[in-house]
Protein backbone atom coordinates (compact mmCIF):
# COMPACT_ATOMS: atom_id res chain seq x y z
CA UNK A 1 0.00 0.00 0.00
CA UNK A 2 1.41 3.33 -1.06
CA UNK A 3 2.00 6.20 1.08
CA UNK A 4 -1.16 8.28 -0.18
CA UNK A 5 -3.62 5.37 -0.01
CA UNK A 6 -2.66 4.24 3.59
CA UNK A 7 -3.23 7.95 4.41
CA UNK A 8 -6.57 7.87 3.28
CA UNK A 9 -7.45 5.04 4.53
CA UNK A 10 -6.64 6.14 8.15
CA UNK A 11 -8.14 9.16 7.51
CA UNK A 12 -11.45 7.05 6.53
CA UNK A 13 -11.21 4.57 10.10
CA UNK A 14 -10.62 7.47 12.39
CA UNK A 15 -13.83 8.53 13.04
CA UNK A 16 -15.50 5.12 12.49
CA UNK A 17 -16.95 3.85 15.62
CA UNK A 18 -17.32 0.79 14.67
CA UNK A 19 -13.44 0.22 14.31
CA UNK A 20 -11.68 -0.67 17.60
CA UNK A 21 -8.77 1.43 18.55
CA UNK A 22 -7.36 -0.46 21.20
CA UNK A 23 -5.61 -3.58 20.95
CA UNK A 24 -7.81 -6.87 21.97
CA UNK A 25 -5.35 -7.75 24.82
CA UNK A 26 -5.13 -4.02 26.10
CA UNK A 27 -8.75 -4.22 25.84
CA UNK A 28 -8.95 -8.10 27.93
CA UNK A 29 -6.83 -6.50 30.82
CA UNK A 30 -8.80 -3.24 30.87
CA UNK A 31 -12.01 -5.21 31.18
CA UNK A 32 -10.12 -6.92 33.72
CA UNK A 33 -8.62 -3.37 35.60
CA UNK A 34 -12.44 -2.35 35.47
CA UNK A 35 -13.67 -5.66 37.41
CA UNK A 36 -11.18 -5.43 39.91
CA UNK A 37 -11.91 -2.02 40.95
CA UNK A 38 -15.87 -2.69 40.76
CA UNK A 39 -15.73 -5.80 42.51
CA UNK A 40 -13.54 -3.78 45.38
CA UNK A 41 -15.51 -0.83 45.45
CA UNK A 42 -18.57 -2.87 46.23
CA UNK A 43 -17.19 -5.09 48.23
CA UNK A 44 -15.97 -2.24 50.79
CA UNK A 45 -19.46 -0.69 50.36
CA UNK A 46 -21.48 -4.01 51.21
CA UNK A 47 -19.08 -4.46 54.01
CA UNK A 48 -19.33 -1.24 55.72
CA UNK A 49 -23.41 -1.27 54.97
CA UNK A 50 -23.48 -4.77 56.28
CA UNK A 51 -21.53 -4.04 59.03
CA UNK A 52 -23.30 -1.47 60.11
CA UNK A 53 -26.58 -2.41 59.82
CA UNK A 54 -25.80 -5.62 62.18
CA UNK A 55 -24.44 -3.78 64.61
CA UNK A 56 -27.38 -1.55 65.38
CA UNK A 57 -29.94 -4.95 64.57
CA UNK A 58 -32.43 -5.06 67.59
CA UNK A 59 -31.42 -7.91 69.97
CA UNK A 60 -34.75 -10.00 69.19
CA UNK A 61 -34.31 -9.72 65.52
CA UNK A 62 -30.86 -10.97 65.97
CA UNK A 63 -32.66 -14.11 67.89
CA UNK A 64 -34.55 -14.66 65.21
CA UNK A 65 -32.26 -14.85 62.66
CA UNK A 66 -30.09 -17.54 64.44
CA UNK A 67 -32.67 -19.73 65.11
CA UNK A 68 -33.70 -19.75 61.46
CA UNK A 69 -29.78 -20.45 60.47
CA UNK A 70 -28.90 -22.88 63.22
CA UNK A 71 -26.98 -26.04 62.72
CA UNK A 72 -28.68 -29.20 63.08
CA UNK A 73 -26.46 -31.27 66.09
CA UNK A 74 -27.34 -34.37 64.65
CA UNK A 75 -24.96 -34.45 61.66
CA UNK A 76 -21.90 -34.02 64.17
CA UNK A 77 -20.30 -36.54 65.88
CA UNK A 78 -21.03 -35.64 69.59
CA UNK A 79 -19.36 -37.60 72.24
CA UNK A 80 -19.81 -37.81 75.95
CA UNK A 81 -16.37 -35.89 77.31
CA UNK A 82 -15.74 -36.02 81.13
CA UNK A 83 -15.02 -32.08 80.90
CA UNK A 84 -17.81 -30.47 79.42
CA UNK A 85 -19.00 -29.58 82.84
CA UNK A 86 -16.12 -27.46 83.57
CA UNK A 87 -15.99 -26.24 79.77
CA UNK A 88 -19.59 -25.25 80.45
CA UNK A 89 -18.73 -23.34 83.96
CA UNK A 90 -16.42 -21.37 81.85
CA UNK A 91 -18.90 -20.23 79.66
CA UNK A 92 -20.70 -19.16 82.20
CA UNK A 93 -18.37 -17.05 83.86
CA UNK A 94 -17.48 -15.12 80.68
CA UNK A 95 -21.34 -14.79 79.50
CA UNK A 96 -21.68 -13.33 82.84
CA UNK A 97 -19.71 -10.68 82.89
CA UNK A 98 -20.85 -9.56 79.12
CA UNK A 99 -24.32 -8.18 78.42
CA UNK A 100 -24.21 -8.73 75.23
CA UNK A 101 -23.92 -11.91 75.49
CA UNK A 102 -27.07 -12.48 77.92
CA UNK A 103 -30.81 -12.79 77.55
CA UNK A 104 -30.13 -14.34 73.65
CA UNK A 105 -28.49 -17.80 73.97
CA UNK A 106 -27.85 -20.58 76.59
CA UNK A 107 -24.59 -21.31 74.77
CA UNK A 108 -24.34 -25.13 74.89
CA UNK A 109 -21.12 -26.17 74.49
CA UNK A 110 -20.16 -29.97 73.07
CA UNK A 111 -17.40 -31.49 72.71
CA UNK A 112 -16.88 -32.96 68.81
CA UNK A 113 -14.98 -36.32 68.21
CA UNK A 114 -12.22 -34.39 66.16
CA UNK A 115 -8.40 -35.27 65.97
CA UNK A 116 -7.39 -31.52 65.02
CA UNK A 117 -7.12 -28.88 67.85
CA UNK A 118 -10.11 -26.69 67.00
CA UNK A 119 -13.58 -25.11 68.20
CA UNK A 120 -16.04 -22.95 66.55
CA UNK A 121 -19.39 -21.07 67.65
CA UNK A 122 -22.73 -21.64 65.96
CA UNK A 123 -24.89 -18.78 64.57
CA UNK A 124 -27.37 -19.98 67.45
CA UNK A 125 -24.78 -19.27 70.34
CA UNK A 126 -24.24 -23.41 70.58
CA UNK A 127 -20.23 -23.70 71.07
CA UNK A 128 -18.50 -27.02 69.72
CA UNK A 129 -14.81 -27.97 70.56
CA UNK A 130 -12.97 -31.28 69.58
CA UNK A 131 -12.12 -33.99 71.09
CA UNK A 132 -8.22 -33.43 70.24
CA UNK A 133 -8.49 -30.15 72.17
CA UNK A 134 -10.16 -31.60 75.21
CA UNK A 135 -7.83 -34.21 75.38
CA UNK A 136 -4.07 -31.96 74.88
CA UNK A 137 -5.51 -29.21 76.56
CA UNK A 138 -6.19 -28.68 80.51
CA UNK A 139 -5.19 -25.68 81.70
CA UNK A 140 -8.22 -23.58 82.56
CA UNK A 141 -7.28 -20.47 81.65
CA UNK A 142 -5.84 -21.78 78.03
CA UNK A 143 -9.60 -23.61 77.68
CA UNK A 144 -11.37 -20.06 79.41
CA UNK A 145 -9.26 -18.05 75.97
CA UNK A 146 -10.15 -20.55 73.31
CA UNK A 147 -14.11 -20.13 75.03
CA UNK A 148 -13.58 -16.58 75.43
CA UNK A 149 -12.76 -16.25 71.83
CA UNK A 150 -15.60 -18.06 70.31
CA UNK A 151 -17.84 -16.09 72.14
CA UNK A 152 -16.28 -12.59 71.16
CA UNK A 153 -17.54 -13.48 67.37
CA UNK A 154 -21.17 -14.71 68.69
CA UNK A 155 -20.80 -10.88 70.35
CA UNK A 156 -19.17 -9.36 67.36
CA UNK A 157 -22.28 -10.62 65.10
CA UNK A 158 -19.44 -11.97 63.18
CA UNK A 159 -21.31 -14.84 61.73
CA UNK A 160 -24.43 -13.15 60.83
CA UNK A 161 -21.71 -10.75 59.25
CA UNK A 162 -20.14 -13.19 57.15
CA UNK A 163 -23.84 -14.57 56.17
CA UNK A 164 -24.53 -11.19 54.76
CA UNK A 165 -21.62 -10.47 53.19
CA UNK A 166 -21.72 -14.09 51.42
CA UNK A 167 -25.06 -12.88 50.24
CA UNK A 168 -24.06 -9.55 48.75
CA UNK A 169 -21.31 -11.46 46.84
CA UNK A 170 -23.55 -13.91 45.14
CA UNK A 171 -25.55 -10.84 44.03
CA UNK A 172 -22.52 -9.12 42.71
CA UNK A 173 -20.89 -11.84 40.93
CA UNK A 174 -23.89 -12.64 39.33
CA UNK A 175 -25.00 -9.56 38.45
CA UNK A 176 -21.37 -8.68 36.68
CA UNK A 177 -20.54 -12.44 35.33
CA UNK A 178 -24.38 -13.23 33.75
CA UNK A 179 -24.25 -16.97 32.24
CA UNK A 180 -20.38 -17.11 32.14
CA UNK A 181 -19.39 -19.51 34.25
CA UNK A 182 -15.45 -19.20 33.77
CA UNK A 183 -16.04 -15.55 34.67
CA UNK A 184 -18.38 -15.74 37.80
CA UNK A 185 -15.13 -18.19 38.84
CA UNK A 186 -12.78 -15.27 38.55
CA UNK A 187 -15.16 -12.61 40.37
CA UNK A 188 -15.43 -15.48 43.38
CA UNK A 189 -11.73 -15.36 43.57
CA UNK A 190 -11.45 -11.75 43.42
CA UNK A 191 -14.23 -10.88 45.77
CA UNK A 192 -12.67 -13.95 48.34
CA UNK A 193 -9.19 -11.86 48.72
CA UNK A 194 -11.31 -9.57 50.01
CA UNK A 195 -13.55 -11.64 52.53
CA UNK A 196 -10.39 -13.62 53.56
CA UNK A 197 -8.92 -9.60 54.95
CA UNK A 198 -12.16 -9.32 56.71
CA UNK A 199 -11.83 -12.46 58.05
CA UNK A 200 -8.21 -11.85 59.81
CA UNK A 201 -9.97 -8.77 61.11
CA UNK A 202 -12.45 -10.55 63.06
CA UNK A 203 -10.40 -13.14 64.74
CA UNK A 204 -8.43 -10.21 65.64
CA UNK A 205 -10.97 -8.68 67.27
CA UNK A 206 -12.14 -11.85 68.92
CA UNK A 207 -8.70 -12.50 70.24
CA UNK A 208 -8.94 -8.89 71.65
CA UNK A 209 -12.26 -9.72 72.79
CA UNK A 210 -10.71 -13.03 74.30
CA UNK A 211 -7.55 -11.38 75.76
CA UNK A 212 -9.99 -8.85 77.86
CA UNK A 213 -11.90 -11.71 79.24
CA UNK A 214 -9.39 -14.36 80.57
CA UNK A 215 -7.71 -10.93 82.28
CA UNK A 216 -11.01 -10.06 83.98
CA UNK A 217 -11.03 -13.97 85.16
CA UNK A 218 -7.48 -14.74 86.35
CA UNK A 219 -5.55 -11.43 86.18
CA UNK A 220 -3.33 -12.01 83.34
CA UNK A 221 -3.42 -12.68 79.21
CA UNK A 222 -1.05 -15.65 79.47
CA UNK A 223 -4.00 -18.33 78.84
CA UNK A 224 -3.79 -17.03 75.41
CA UNK A 225 -0.41 -17.00 74.54
CA UNK A 226 0.32 -20.13 76.35
CA UNK A 227 -2.51 -21.56 73.68
CA UNK A 228 -0.69 -19.82 70.74
CA UNK A 229 2.53 -21.28 71.29
CA UNK A 230 1.19 -25.02 71.59
CA UNK A 231 -0.29 -23.83 68.25
CA UNK A 232 2.88 -22.59 67.01
CA UNK A 233 4.90 -25.77 68.05
CA UNK A 234 2.41 -28.10 65.70
CA UNK A 235 2.79 -25.56 62.89
CA UNK A 236 5.26 -25.36 60.45
CA UNK A 237 4.03 -22.80 58.26
CA UNK A 238 5.90 -19.41 57.49
CA UNK A 239 4.49 -16.38 58.04
CA UNK A 240 3.60 -14.96 54.72
CA UNK A 241 0.96 -17.68 54.35
CA UNK A 242 -1.48 -15.17 56.85
CA UNK A 243 -1.95 -13.44 53.77
CA UNK A 244 -3.76 -16.30 52.12
CA UNK A 245 -5.77 -17.62 55.56
CA UNK A 246 -8.60 -16.80 57.04
CA UNK A 247 -6.47 -15.87 60.36
CA UNK A 248 -3.40 -14.30 61.56
CA UNK A 249 -0.41 -16.04 61.33
CA UNK A 250 -0.03 -17.88 64.99
CA UNK A 251 3.24 -15.26 65.55
CA UNK A 252 1.30 -12.42 65.16
CA UNK A 253 -1.57 -13.22 67.33
CA UNK A 254 0.91 -13.98 70.50
CA UNK A 255 2.83 -10.52 69.58
CA UNK A 256 -1.02 -8.70 69.69
CA UNK A 257 -1.91 -10.33 72.77
CA UNK A 258 1.46 -9.67 74.81
CA UNK A 259 0.75 -6.12 73.76
CA UNK A 260 -2.80 -6.60 74.91
CA UNK A 261 -4.03 -3.11 77.16
CA UNK A 262 -6.63 -4.16 79.26
CA UNK A 263 -10.36 -1.97 78.19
Amino acid sequence: MNKKLQEKYLKNIEGNVNVGKIDSGVEFIFLVVALFAIIGVFSMFADNLISFCIDRMPNETQVRLERAISLNIKNLNIVNDADTGKLSAIVQKVVAMDSKLQRKSNFPIYVVNNDKINAFIAPDGAIFVTSKLTDTIKNEEILAFVIAHELGHYANRDHLKSIGKEIAKFIATTALSGSNSTLETTLNGISGIHELKHSRKQEKKADKYASNAIYKLYGSTKGGVNFFKLLKNKENSPLFIEYLSTHPSTESRIKAIKKFKRN
